[in-house]
């Protein structure tokens, strides 16, 4: 009896595992009702898969030559079914096709186009609106300039206006023609013995007009030339300033033009003694 039994409880089996009978669903064929479910699930057909493809009789060469669309007559021009001269008749100056083909197709001839509408242009009254010679003649308003030669090559570069100052002291200027300022100035030359007219030359108590100094200083007959040398130029104070018989000073010229003129003589004197 004892045994019977034993059988029989071999026979039912083991109880129902989870509580149910059903089809266990498991990933990826089914997958959760949520989020995760819908992204990682498979998608498309799930019989298809890497091996279940003829990729050998869709990427062959004979495939790809058949299934082509392509023409039986050929590639470019010669693809074509139409006549390479159609047969063309002239009519009121336009071409059309052959009318019996039941084809017409007007198009303007070589002849027949609209003429240009080509602008007046006005002549020039001279050739290049210029009326003046291309080599002007010789005459009294003739502008000759230097030859070449006249030039001097051998020149000092970059002179500039010299000042005499010190350390810490004001610069001035180093001027080249100094102002005699007396009453009355009473200088004679010492070769013409006449008063001189504009600026003048002097050394200690001799005096030289322009003309005597040029003169001696190209021949030397008289004064030898180490002798002018020492000649300094000398200006009278009357084109600046009167006395009238006093030591007071009325301006005659504005004291930023007399400035400028000394610089200018000062910058002039690097190149013209």
């Amino acid at each position: 009896m004892t045994l019977l039994l034993e059988d029989e409880k071999k026979t039912k089996g083991v109880p129902i595992s989870f509580g149910t009978t059903q089809d266990r669903k498991l990933f990826p064929h089914h997958c959760a009702f949520n989020r995760l479910g819908n992204l990682d699930g498979i998608r498309g057909e799930t019989h298809l898969g890497p091996d279940k493809y003829n990729v050998d009789n869709f990427n062959s060469i004979d495939y790809n030559i058949k299934t082509r669309p392509t023409n039986k007559l050929g590639y470019s021009l010669g693809a074509r079914s139409a006549n390479r001269f159609p047969n063309l008749k002239c009519r009121n100056g336009y071409f059309a096709h052959d009318l019996s083909r039941g084809i017409e197709l007007t198009f303007p001839g070589p002849t027949s186009y609209q003429n240009e509408e080509k602008k007046v242009v006005k002549k020039n009254k001279e050739p290049f609106n210029n009326s003046s010679l291309r080599f002007q003649p010789e005459g009294k308003h003739t502008v000759y300039q230097p030859a070449p030669g006249t030039y001097e090559h051998d020149v000092k570069r970059f002179r500039r206006v010299e000042f005499a100052g010190s350390f810490g002291g004001k610069q001035e200027l180093k001027e080249t023609i100094s102002i005699k300022c007396v009453q009355n100035n009473e200088d004679v030359c010492n070769s013409c013995k006449r008063p001189p007219i504009g600026d003048y030359f002097t050394y200690k108590t001799r005096a030289l007009c322009r003309n005597c100094h040029s003169f001696h200083s190209a021949y030397g007959e008289k004064y030898p030339p180490s002798y002018l040398q020492a000649f300094s130029k000398v200006r009278d104070c009357s084109e600046i300033h009167h006395h009238e018989g006093t030591s007071a000073k009325i301006k005659l010229k504005d004291p930023k033009l007399e400035r400028k003129q000394r610089y200018r003589e000062a910058y002039f004197h690097q190149y013209f003694h």
